[in-house]
């Protein structure tokens, strides 16, 4: 007898709209099939946005690093993705994370829009779907951490509902929280 292998699904679109500018696009959890999508994406953020997200001016991904990327624990990770196009050409234009911490008392939001994406609301698109699936998840606060020079994160947060303080151990970083 010989058995078939089922290619896992498609993950679910969450969401689709069209930005101000005209372009379509959709929301949805990354998936594992995403690993070539997420390094071009990567690949297309200038240093200042890379620098922004990750706070440091270091190359693209460390060894191992693309695979959490995009196989991790759904359990202990929300990620989600914008994207134009149609599966398999889609273009990852944003990608928001939400992950547990190491003692499972806090969870910390990251999101990176794509330079050329930038200001038409697919960032706050993007972290108020991640937000709305925090909350179905039970999840009851998101925290977060931003350069306290990001003014378009800040103002972003802000808009959704962020709570902003500065750390008081480190100046350069701006501290955010919301409840859920």
């Amino acid at each position: 007898m010989t058995t078939s292998r089922h290619p896992r699904p498609a993950p679910e679109v969450l969401e689709r709209w069209r930005t101000p500018a005209g372009a379509d696009l959709l929301i949805r959890p990354v998936g594992a099939d995403d690993a070539a999508r997420e390094v071009r994406f990567l690949e297309s953020l200038s240093p200042q946005t890379r620098y922004e997200r990750v706070f440091s001016h270091r190359g693209l991904l460390q060894p191992g690093e693309l695979r959490q990327l995009v196989r991790f624990d759904i359990r202990r990770e929300i990620a989600l993705l914008a994207a134009a196009g149609d599966r398999p050409d889609e273009e990852i234009v944003a990608v928001a994370r939400l992950k547990k911490s190491a003692d499972g008392g806090q969870y910390e939001f990251a999101l990176v829009v794509g330079d050329a994406w930038q200001r038409q609301g697919i960032g706050e698109r993007l972290l108020r779907r991640l937000l709305a699936v925090a909350r179905l998840a039970g999840i009851g606060r998101v925290s977060g951490v931003t350069l306290a020079t990001n003014t378009s994160m800040k103002a972003l947060c802000r808009k959704v509902g962020f709570r902003l303080r500065p750390d008081p151990d480190d100046a350069t970083v701006t501290l955010l929280d919301i409840d859920l």
